[in-house]
């Protein structure tokens, strides 16, 4: 064979081996500059993520802290001022019950989650019409998550529970003949549910209207429960109500 080709398949072969090993060494390169810019994107399967810090949950307030919040007995809002539950120290409902029990929310969120650590009851009605609007304004703060756990329950009882439901009061039983989800009140708290609620009363058997609206903050509950002494439709919770509860709310 002559010298030149011999020369040409020495420098082939050796030039073929050379840009083998010079592809494999910018392969190498680039792979790592690859995994430079992509992180994560080279670490094997089994790789853990980093995670994140958990938010701290919501403290719940102090008895001292809720009643700072709430309306102060005789505090005026529009026409309607504000009271106590003189005789049972809150509503009736808080004694009454659900059946079936998934319905409890609707009724009243004492038992709710285990029941709040502290609690605060007012009652605001409008002495110029005191067969008008009757309100009960309850502030309630729970323990860690369990504010957000009455909301869950709070809306899968107005989801259950909107064909009606029977209320026990005591020995005696009215009937809620329907649950209808309303609009809740926009830009309050972290969270808020309304609805209106047909009641066929025990005595006589007249039909009434009473409207709940709750909200959260953080750890506490802020609803409100309205209904007409003369049984009209008030057509929902007073909003200077709410919105004057829930600016007192932001003051402290």
């Amino acid at each position: 064979m002559p010298d030149d080709v011999q020369m040409n398949q020495g420098y082939g072969k050796n030039a073929a081996v050379r840009t083998r090993r010079i592809r494999a060494a910018l392969g190498a390169a680039a792979g790592a500059v690859s995994c430079a810019a992509a992180l994560a994107g080279c670490a094997g399967p089994d790789t853990p993520a980093r995670a994140r810090p958990a938010a701290a949950p919501p403290k719940p307030l102090a008895q001292t802290a809720l009643n700072a919040r709430a309306f102060a007995v005789g505090e005026r809002v529009g026409p309607y001022r504000t009271a106590e539950f003189t005789v049972s120290g809150g509503p009736m409902s808080d004694d009454y019950t659900a059946e079936p029990a998934l319905c409890q929310p609707l009724v009243g969120l004492r038992s709710a989650e285990g029941g709040p650590l502290a609690q605060v009851h007012r009652r605001l009605g409008d002495p110029a019409r005191p067969k008008g609007a009757d309100v009960a304004v309850q502030l309630r703060s729970y323990g860690e998550g369990r504010a957000a756990g009455v909301m869950r329950a709070l809306r899968v009882a107005g989801e259950k529970c909107k064909g009606g439901f029977t209320e026990k009061r005591g020995t005696v039983r009215a009937t809620y003949l329907g649950v209808e989800k309303v609009p809740a009140p926009a830009g309050v708290g972290d969270e808020a549910q309304a609805f209106r609620l047909v009641v066929r009363e025990v005595k006589g058997g007249a039909k009434e209207v009473e409207y709940l609206t709750v909200v959260r903050a953080g750890a506490t509950t802020l609803s409100f429960r309205a209904e007409a002494l003369d049984a009209a439709d008030l057509g929902g919770v007073p909003k200077e109500i709410v919105d004057a509860q829930w600016e007192k709310w932001g003051k402290k």
